[in-house]
């Protein structure tokens, strides 16, 4: 790129407008349907009537959101730790020359281009209670079988390693281009100092490759936060609303025609999420100083 070209101001309002047309105004205008009536039985914009913040106090009071919330907070939680820290691991060993190498960065990574109704098929069966393979694998060690989608922590538990084993290679990936790109004189470096493996790994490869592990960490944070296909093929929320999310009570109040509740649920989110990127700058900022 030649940095003495100076390019017009002009070509910045170009994508400027096009993301307020598709994305500002659309979000916006959405978000006024909170303090509305609007329902399917009152669907027209003429025959809205203003509540001010009656449906979001609804939705905050209702039993199902601090459920939801708690889920929603283990899903991100579980994902983006263990998700990093596995990405991580496999990252360091597959970053050596060993028989195989590339055929198992394939395989690890398949996965995360599968698509979510394949996942939760395969996880269904998984997890079947009657013919499911742990269950199979339970009672030949002499256990019991387990509804494993029956109840709220073993199906929270279920949905959360089809989320993992989903996303494990993703972050796979982006750890493995960060601890490519770190300069082998470094290395050689710490080698000549002394230092161990797990030194150098500690004070010299982790430090350098932190960009990337931010990367993995806001992307699973993200995403946990918004996950929905997973837990609508294989628990539908349920039992009653054990396992719902955020993305779930959503669905739930759309398809009950309760159109401005969902969009209230939306705004709650929406909030959630700018708190959690504000706290996680922040997290950010001091975790690359500690390494």
């Amino acid at each position: 790129m030649n940095k003495d070209k100076v390019y017009p101001k002009y070509f910045i309002w170009v994508p400027l407008i096009v993301f307020g047309i598709f994305f500002v105004i659309p979000s916006t205008v959405g978000y006024l349907y909170a303090f509305t009536d609007y329902s399917a039985t009152n669907p027209t914009f003429a025959g809205l009537h203003f509540v001010g913040l009656k449906n979001i106090t609804t939705m905050i009071t209702d039993r199902t959101v601090p459920i939801a919330l708690g889920n929603t907070f283990i899903y991100a939680l579980a994902k983006t730790v263990v998700v990093t820290v596995l990405g991580l691991v496999l990252a360091y060993i597959l970053n050596r020359h060993i028989i195989g190498m590339n055929a198992l960065r394939a395989i690890y990574f398949l996965p995360s281009i599968l698509a979510s109704l394949v996942v939760g098929i395969l996880f269904l069966s998984i997890f079947d209670a009657r013919n499911g393979l742990v269950n199979s694998i339970v009672q030949a060690l002499g256990g019991k079988r387990i509804q494993w989608l029956g109840s709220r922590g073993t199906a929270v538990f279920a949905i959360s390693i089809a989320e993992i084993w989903r996303n494990v290679g993703y972050a796979m990936v982006i750890s493995l281009a960060g601890m490519q790109s770190v300069s082998t004189d470094y290395l050689e470096a710490a080698a000549i100092d002394g230092a161990n493996e797990w030194q150098t790994y500690r004070h010299v490869t982790l430090p350098l490759i932190m960009p990337t592990v931010n990367v993995n960490i806001l992307f699973s944070l993200i995403y946990g936060l918004k996950m929905f296909d997973l837990i609508q093929i294989m628990t539908k929320g349920g039992p009653g609303n054990d396992t719902q999310s955020f993305g779930t009570l959503m669905y739930n109040e759309l398809g009950a025609g309760r159109y401005a509740n969902s969009v209230a649920i939306n705004m709650i989110f929406t909030i959630l999420l700018v708190l959690v990127a504000i706290g996680y700058k922040k997290f950010s900022k001091r975790w690359e100083n500690i390494t």
